[in-house]
């Protein structure tokens, strides 16, 4: 559910401005809109700085105890660590070149910088090369060239002469600028400063909870500098606008009564674009971390699907897994993770609980469809056979008297899906537009996604089409013409007629309908895909198996189920995540416009 949001306007006397935005800081219930944008210059110091602060804290890491106390300049130990991992980058940057000078030494054992000084005195000027045998043997005859080395494809020369301009029709070998002693001794003097570097990090992982209460402070800084700078001003008037949830606006006014600050509170228009706060039971909360990865919310005037989106969206990571041993890992990592922060008394995220969720469904998945790291020896188990729905087995094979098409049920289930969620979006459109006329639209779409479906069956799995499949689409298509452009206080016919107008376009529309059920195949088609990728790596250790060999078959099959594991977690993020915010959600007319709602608070 969105929460419904009051518009509030706050005007104080402009001398007390500031001590005013403490008081409502402290209240943390007002999303403060700044009326006119800080100047770039009084902000840029503090983004900078709190840019320094995320790079320090992302060197440091997690503090081994987080309960570990520390004093002292905070300020100083971040410049301390910038500091060092200035120096380490250079130091790195200078230890890369000089390997790379000592390489090329290992590589030309015969040249010395000081005897090629100490010729270069008497006259002797030096060119190395590195030419082709067949470039070679034409060059030989020059009686300045001499070989140091050979070998099949090429050989390695020095060009000696009183001329110091002389040289060959060839590339010369750039020569480093330090001998290979010093090179050595340099790299030698890097390594022992980088060590010192590592301990001095080290050394500041105890500052990591001090570091981490300066950052916090300072983005509390920042924040009020925006408001501050934001502030709208008239004669000796400092006002500001901001949004809170309706049943929060009597705490502001309170304060206003106390503190002496004019208040107007109001329903925003229809031109105001107020922050989106979800509110929803803890079941459904465990969703919003998909959310805030996304970087998705809908719009305050937006529906709030996150109950549905969890429901079909766990069911979604189940089949395009598919694999109940890999839900296996998930839930096991899932209770390592919980372990971990039950030591640390930190309280368990809400995408902990989440990933217990879909460890759920995706053993319940690939548990009836014998799926156990894609192996029908595994399936054939008498214990994990006898828990196989047969209609649906990933290995059909094991069971010899079935007469039924797997896949094709797995589509079927696919397509109803599909059904399920995109008829769920019309009768939540119909539901939400009554009792306007235009509601009846919803209705037409609902026929025609019916419709469609039945069609998807005949033509994907050739099912018979039911007798009522093209009256259905047809009545659904003229409903939405009909109705689809009626608006309040329009004459009923000339709606029709706007309805006409635009019946090229809704033909468009209902192609698209047919096209976004098609869609869910996906589902079907992914989970295959990681069934028989990790088939194929089964197929590949099963040879490997026997002597000295199997150490490469372990390998093979931990390389190749972790390489599938990962595949399959970027498909949901591809295909499991894109039917809630593409079909289901353009279905709905659903466009994520919204933005956070985020209180002006101490915390």
């Amino acid at each position: 559910m969105i929460e419904k949001m009051s518009k509030i306007t706050l005007l104080v006397d402009e001398g007390s401005a500031k001590s005013a935005l403490r008081s409502l800081r402290k209240l943390g219930v007002l999303h403060v809109k700044p009326l006119q944008n800080p100047p770039s210059s009084d902000m840029s110091a503090i983004e900078a700085r709190l840019e320094e602060i995320k790079r320090v804290l992302i060197l440091l890491g997690e503090p081994d105890d987080p309960k570990q106390k520390a004093s002292g300049k905070v300020e100083k130990f971040v410049d301390e660590v910038l500091e060092a991992n200035r120096t380490r980058f250079a130091l790195k940057r200078e230890l890369e070149s000089l390997k790379e000078a000592d390489r090329w030494y290992a590589d030309w054992t015969n040249i010395s910088l000081d005897d090629m000084a100490s010729l270069e005195k008497d006259g002797f000027y030096i060119k190395i090369y590195q030419l082709s045998p067949s470039a070679w043997a034409s060059e030989k005859e020059n009686e300045n060239l001499f070989a140091l080395s050979e070998n099949k494809n090429s050989v390695k020369v020095a060009l000696v002469s009183r001329d110091p301009e002389e040289t060959l029709d060839h590339r010369p070998i750039n020569i480093p600028e330090i001998s290979a002693k010093k090179v050595k001794s340099r790299i030698s003097e890097i390594e022992k400063e980088l060590i010192k570097i590592e301990k001095t990090v080290e050394g500041h992982r105890c500052y990591i909870e001090m570091i981490k209460g300066y950052d916090e402070n300072l983005k509390k800084d920042h924040q009020f500098s925006i408001i501050q700078n934001g502030l709208g001003f008239k004669e000796n008037i400092a006002y500001l606008q901001g949004y809170v949830p309706c049943d929060e606006a009597a705490t502001i006014d309170k304060a206003a009564e106390k503190h002496g600050w004019g208040f107007v509170e109001e329903e925003p228009e229809i031109t105001d674009n107020p922050p989106t706060k979800l509110k929803n039971a803890k079941w459904i909360k465990i969703i919003e971390p998909v959310f805030d990865f996304l970087g998705t919310i809908p719009g305050y005037r937006e529906k709030d699907i996150s109950m549905y989106f969890l429901i079909f969206f766990a069911i979604f990571v189940a089949m395009i897994i598919g694999d109940a041993a890999y839900g296996m890992i998930f839930l096991l990592v899932s209770i390592f993770a919980t372990f971990k922060m039950k030591k640390g008394g930190g309280k368990l995220p809400s995408v902990i609980v989440l990933m217990y969720v879909l460890s759920f469904t995706t053993i319940v998945w690939g548990t009836i469809t014998g799926t156990w790291f894609g192996s029908a020896a595994i399936a054939n188990i008498p214990f994990f056979k006898s828990m196989i729905i047969p209609d649906i087995a990933s290995f059909p094979e094991i069971f010899p008297d079935l007469t039924v098409n797997p896949q094709a049920n797995v589509q079927l289930i696919c397509f109803i899906l599909a059904i399920l969620q995109l008829g769920l979006a019309s009768i939540m459109n119909f539901i939400d537009n009554l009792p306007k006329l235009k509601a009846f639209e919803h209705l037409g779409w609902f026929a025609l996604t019916v419709g469609a479906f039945t069609l998807v069956l005949n033509l994907v799995l050739g099912m018979t089409m039911p007798s009522f499949t093209v009256p259905l689409m047809a009545g659904g298509f003229g409903v939405i013409v009909i109705f689809g452009a009626q608006e309040k206080g329009k004459n009923f016919f000339k709606g029709v007629l706007a309805g006409l107008g635009g019946a090229f376009n809704t033909f468009l529309d209902a192609i698209s309908s047919f096209s976004n059920i098609i869609s869910y195949i996906r589902l079907f088609a992914v989970g295959m895909a990681t069934v028989a990728i990790a088939t194929a790596f089964n197929d590949m250790a099963a040879g490997m198996m026997e002597g000295p060999a199997i150490i490469g078959g372990v390998i093979v099959l931990l390389i190749g189920h972790s390489l599938n594991l990962v595949m399959g977690l970027l498909s949901v993020m591809v295909h499991g995540i894109r039917l809630n915010l593409l079909e289901f959600s353009g279905q709905l007319g659903l466009e994520w416009t919204g933005y956070k709602y985020v209180p002006f608070k101490d915390k």
